[in-house]
């Protein structure tokens, strides 16, 4: 065991966020985690380590939440998604426009 703090407030970016506070948080050198739990209730709330850790990090990249890491409906992602809307529905338009098929039954109506 490496240290152990007791948890009155945390912030929005803090690994231990959305659970019930006070808290105590245990942290272990060894296989590099840390154990919360929480003071009133007594009960196991979370663990977090390197690959938790990791996943979050990869979360908040995928979510676009770069603030709380949990809302993935914010401005941001929006806007790509509306993005990428416009891009795939531009690439059918291209596919039909440029098509062979559509090229030779242009053909056949206009005759």
């Amino acid at each position: 065991m490496e240290k152990v703090e007791y948890l009155t407030a945390v912030g929005a970016h803090h690994e231990y966020r959305e659970k019930p506070l006070p808290a105590w948080a245990v942290t272990f050198a060894a296989p590099n985690c840390t154990v919360y739990v929480s003071a009133e209730l007594g009960t196991f709330q979370a663990i977090r380590h390197n690959q938790w850790r990791l996943f979050d990090f990869l979360w908040m990249l995928h979510t676009m939440d770069y603030e709380g890491r949990d809302n993935f409906g914010n401005i941001l992602l929006r806007a790509f998604s509306i993005f990428g809307l416009f891009t795939v529905l531009s690439g059918f338009a291209l596919y039909y426009v440029s098509s062979p098929s559509v090229r030779k039954l242009k053909r056949k109506i206009s005759n």
